[in-house]
């Protein structure tokens, strides 16, 4: 991230850019795309404001479902569908190609930035990467993550603040050491399908 930083003006940028290129069909308002890739909302605009301007991102309107808060009458809430302002990508960008190999190709997101995040989490043991990581969409995890004492919000707060690095949603998986070992003992399929395909082991601290 530190090298696009510099090649594109700033990390801000590159955030947004690898949003639009991993979601290429979805339209975003600046909300969107400045909760999701956690850039305050002004430098947001700037940065959309920017993109679109070399052709990058083109204005759209579009329908948005959000969830209304909770009554006496409707305890579970309520859905209505809004009319947003947002962008889109433009996949007519003459640049469009590179840009997406220069952009995704390179490192999503430092390892030892990711394992700082998850060390926050709890007792880690162990970080495997997968799918996204590897540039295989067939697989069913992301992340899968092994760790005691596992604080939930914390959990949950990393991922996010990982993938506002990346740019997408990720699938992950965390487990106890006790669960992960008594898996491995059953032949589990979403471990076999992580461990039997191309993977990366990014942290370890499980006994052999």
């Amino acid at each position: 991230m530190e090298l696009l930083g510099k090649i594109f003006g700033n990390p801000q940028r590159v955030k947004v850019m690898r949003l639009f290129l991993f979601n290429p069909k979805t339209a975003y308002s600046i909300d969107d795309v400045s909760q999701r890739s956690q850039i305050k909302k002004d430098q947001t605009k700037k940065e959309l404001s920017q993109l679109e301007q070399i052709g990058f991102l083109k204005k759209k309107n579009f329908k948005q479902k959000v969830l209304l808060p909770k009554t006496k009458k409707k305890p579970e809430g309520d859905v209505k569908t809004i009319s947003c302002k947002g962008y889109l990508l433009n996949r007519n960008f003459e640049l469009i190609a590179p840009l997406r190999n220069l952009v995704i190709d390179t490192e999503l997101v430092s390892s030892k930035e990711m394992v700082r995040k998850l060390k926050d989490i709890g007792a880690l043991k162990l970080v495997v990467l997968s799918g996204l990581f590897m540039r295989d969409d067939n697989r069913k995890l992301d992340i899968l993550v092994v760790a005691e004492k596992v604080d939930a919000k914390k959990l949950k707060k990393a991922i996010e603040q990982i993938e506002s690095e990346i740019g997408k949603e990720l699938s992950y998986a965390q487990f106890s050491q006790e669960e992960y070992e008594y898996r491995i003992s059953m032949y589990d399929k979403l471990l076999r399908d992580v461990l039997e395909n191309n993977h990366r082991i990014l942290y370890k601290k499980l006994p052999e």
